[in-house]
């Protein structure tokens, strides 16, 4: 799914973000922020109990990526079927629900921070989201039931709650489970598309809660009259289009080098292989003058530049705001609440949000 900036959609202003319940053994204050509910949220708790997902969850086999030429039989098909098909809106579809096992590989967080140029030692606590493959493929059934053809599809927000360090005593098994909660109009022309997306264990232990919000454009006038309007808050990425901290202004600030082929890269571990993010020409073919970044790949790439700093993030609120092009030089700023990223200059906006973390 391809990520961009949004021009002349809603005004938008700041807004405190609330995550559902905090990791078990967080500080105080921490636990104060994760509870603060002050904007919609659809997620269910973290802790432990049965994985809290509507009871008509569809329960699929999905393959993994390692397995290259299933996972591409499973990926391609589905994409040129939505690329090929007419953009339409099916509100009644957002109902369903799907599930799917994962099985982590025990090398999992090597293979990722290799993939981002990380020491795998001292990023020891970034919260990857190593089951994204698996909803990759949850995420495009549940799109293909919306009938929403990718073209018009923008990854604009994403939010997710964490136990800390998720994933280490957690090899045994997993269920990654997806569904639509909600969908809204934005105006005539745009909707709004909430995904809730759970991680568990098979016991029903809570790993993981993410929602990620996508505007859906093209659409005629009349095709959304059935939805109820967005109720805000809007969205920041909106908004803010000027970073706030100049090079060698902010609190904590790195430059990271962001590869020619990390998209590339980044799809292999993900299942996101769009070419938009892997190849010049495809790129060129949808207006973009080089190939990049998964809006998740961004995501790994900022809580695995703070895990290597000694952040260990619980909770994360990203805005995506431009792409990140493969090949150039990009600044993460924080002042250990609040992040950006920004081209290399300091001029232009391309991810923000708030980060709620421990050190170690």
């Amino acid at each position: 799914m391809t990520q961009t900036a949004l021009d002349s959609i809603i005004t938008a202003s700041d807004d405190q973000a609330g995550l559902a319940a905090p990791p078990v053994g967080l500080p105080r204050q921490l636990e104060n922020a994760m509870n603060d509910l002050s904007e919609a949220i659809f997620l269910p708790l973290l802790g432990q109990s049965p994985a809290q997902e509507p009871t008509s969850a569809r329960l699929l086999s999905v393959p993994s990526p390692q397995k290259r030429g299933r996972y591409a039989l499973a990926y391609w098909p589905a994409t040129l079927r939505s690329l090929l098909s007419p953009h339409r809106l099916n509100p009644s579809a957002a109902q369903g629900s799907y599930a799917a096992p994962f099985q982590p590989r025990r090398d999992e967080h090597t293979r990722w921070c290799q993939a981002f140029g990380l020491d795998a030692g001292a990023a020891a606590g970034a919260p990857f989201l190593f089951s994204q493959a698996t909803g990759t493929l949850l995420y495009m059934r549940l799109f293909a039931d919306l009938g929403l053809n990718f073209r018009h599809l923008l990854h604009l927000r994403h939010r997710a709650t964490h136990r800390p360090a998720p994933y280490a005593a957690h090899l045994g098994g997993q269920i990654v489970s997806a569904r639509v909660a909600a969908v809204h109009a934005l105006g005539a022309h745009k909707a709004v598309v909430h995904v809730a997306c759970t991680v568990s264990s098979e016991d029903g232990l809570v790993l993981l809660n993410v929602q990620d919000d996508f505007i859906v454009r093209g659409y005629r006038p009349g095709q959304l009259a059935a939805l109820t309007r967005h109720p805000g808050p809007p969205f920041e990425a909106l908004l803010r289009r000027t970073p706030r901290w100049a090079p060698d202004t902010a609190p904590w600030q790195a430059r990271i080098d962001v590869s020619n082929d990390l998209g590339q890269r980044y799809g292999q571990l993900s299942g996101d292989a769009n070419p938009v993010h892997t190849t010049p020409w495809a790129a060129r073919l949808f207006g973009h003058p080089k190939p990049f970044l998964q809006g998740l790949a961004t995501r790994s790439m900022i809580v695995g530049q703070l895990a290597q700093a000694g952040w260990q993030v619980h909770r994360l609120d990203l805005h995506l705001c431009r792409p990140v092009p493969c090949g150039e030089p990009v600044l993460l700023s924080h002042d250990g609440q609040s992040f950006e990223l920004a081209n290399a200059s300091g001029t232009q906006l391309l991810a923000s949000g708030r980060f709620e973390a421990s050190r170690y």
